[in-house]
């Protein structure tokens, strides 16, 4: 086994999260990282990520040059993606909102879409932007020669005042992630070559090679179905949370259909969509005030004059979905609208679904919950968790991105205390010998995130029977906060 380096941190995952955490800790003086992932060569997947006013104050205050170029590669995508629809600018760009509607076609709740209107209510924006495009933004922001891919990690061990960390690289196999949902959305990037978006970082050999490196840190920023967190867990009376637990919702989609007939088009025009581009919709006859009743949600996208695509979200039994053939989830989606009360014309969307490239896809929530908040969950050692891997949840409130950013800045924060880092020589700095001044700042830092997490997963499994009473009420909250100002209560 071959020994790589000693760091004073490693970060296991190259995500957004993982990324934003090595920014944080460079531009506070800690540049002996290393940045670690699975991924054979870094392509152009995941969703469209919206980044918002919370999860931009806290890439603001990890860099203000991270900053700067995510708002401008997001605003850029929107502005492209609008064009692409409409054809030409909006003549009233602030009166776009994506609406939450009832069957009858009444709105029941609205978000606005554009940078503006969330800046003058919160100080700070809005923008969406594809996964690839936020991971490759803050990838550049970093010299290439610490993010390595193709280094999955496959075991952790604490030994004389280090964490080892045992990789497997060279490996032909990237384990598939069964828990993440981002991956679904491919479709909404069009059909780009693959020869064009990928970027291959290290070259293959044929046989796979276990590596070993040594830290004094580890941040454990790779995702929902976390090694590292079921290496932590393992052995333990946490060992049950090792994993992720499946939430009871699911989602069944086809994010293009194309030649939709007329009639259901201007069926669903005229009676829902009303010129917007994207609306949800459930019944809210049954128990209108219930906060107990689950329901399904359908989420409709015109995509061009003849062509549509939606999403259902649906609290579902696992086994409808496993084991079987596309039709068979389409003919199941269609069962459950027309049983909700959704009119026949949304089955005949429905039916209407390529099986190809249909989308089923179970959500995961790795809870906050699951011990009193005098135990510390998130962290064991020199080792801790950020973004999914200490709160992976389902994307129904789209806080996912932004609150791993809040975990970078506020970890960027502790680490930086921890070491007392003034410049960035630290090869001298012995604080991360001191193991009690490491649980001082792992549990402030989960002292301050886990009990807000709770509350953001609570909303984000709840929140689709709010009013727009209490969601504003929620957005207040969330997106007003500042993350220099938690991190002004960091008490060391």
């Amino acid at each position: 086994m071959n020994l790589e380096r000693v760091c004073d941190v490693l970060i296991v995952g190259a995500g957004p999260v993982g990324l934003a955490t090595a920014i944080a800790l460079r531009q506070r003086g800690i540049d002996n990282i290393m940045v670690i992932d699975q991924t054979r060569s870094f392509r152009r997947v995941g969703q469209v990520v919206d980044i918002l006013p919370n999860g931009l104050k806290a890439l603001k205050y990890i860099d203000e040059q991270a900053y700067q170029k995510v708002k401008q590669v997001g605003l850029e995508f929107t502005k492209v993606r609008r064009q692409n629809s409409e054809g030409k600018a909006s003549s009233n760009p602030q009166k776009r909102f994506w609406h939450q509607k009832n069957l009858q076609g009444k709105i029941i709740r609205s978000t606005p879409l554009v940078f503006e209107a969330w800046h003058e209510r919160y100080n700070e924006g809005r923008v969406s932007i594809p996964w690839y495009d936020l991971q490759t933004t803050l990838r550049n922001l970093l010299p290439s020669e610490i993010v390595l891919v193709n280094h999955r990690c496959i075991d952790i061990t604490e030994k004389d005042s280090l964490i080892e960390v045992d990789c497997l690289t060279n490996n032909d196999e990237t384990l598939s992630n069964p828990f993440a949902y981002w991956e679904m959305s491919q479709a909404d990037f069009g059909n780009t070559k693959s020869s064009d978006n990928i970027t291959n970082i290290q070259s293959k050999t044929p046989y796979p090679v276990t590596k070993k490196f040594q830290a004094k840190l580890v941040v454990a920023a790779d995702g929902i179905n976390s090694t590292v967190r079921q290496i932590m867990y393992g052995g333990s009376d946490l060992k049950q949370w090792a994993q992720p637990q499946y939430s009871g919702f699911s989602a069944i989609g086809c994010l293009q259909i194309e030649n939709v007939s007329q009639t259901i088009i201007q069926q669903l025009e005229n009676q829902y969509f009303q010129d917007d581009k994207v609306v949800t919709l459930y019944n809210d006859s049954d128990s209108p005030h219930s906060e107990n009743s689950e329901r399904p949600r359908l989420i409709l996208i015109r995509r061009s004059q003849k062509a549509l695509g939606y999403l259902l979200h649906s609290p579902l039994d696992l086994d409808l979905l496993q084991n079987k053939v596309p039709e068979e989830i389409i003919h199941l989606a269609a069962k459950i609208l027309t049983r909700a009360g959704f009119p026949d014309v949304f089955a005949q969307l429905i039916n209407l679904s390529n099986p190809e490239v249909l989308i089923r896809r179970p959500y995961y929530i790795h809870p906050t919950n699951i011990s009193p908040d005098s135990q510390s969950v998130w962290s064991k050692g020199r080792v801790v968790l950020a973004g999914d891997a200490a709160h992976g949840m389902p994307p129904f409130a789209a806080q996912g991105a932004n609150q791993g950013l809040e975990d970078a800045a506020i970890i960027g924060h502790a680490i930086a205390k921890c070491l007392a880092c003034k410049t960035a020589n630290i090869v001298n700095n012995n604080a991360l010998d001191n193991q009690e001044r490491i649980d001082h700042f792992f549990r402030r830092y989960e002292q301050l995130r886990r009990p807000f997490m709770t509350v953001i997963q609570e909303a984000t499994m709840q929140n689709h029977h709010w009013s727009q009473e209490k969601w504003g009420n929620y957005s207040d909250l969330v997106y007003s906060r500042n993350v220099a100002d938690l991190i002004d209560n960091f008490i060391v």
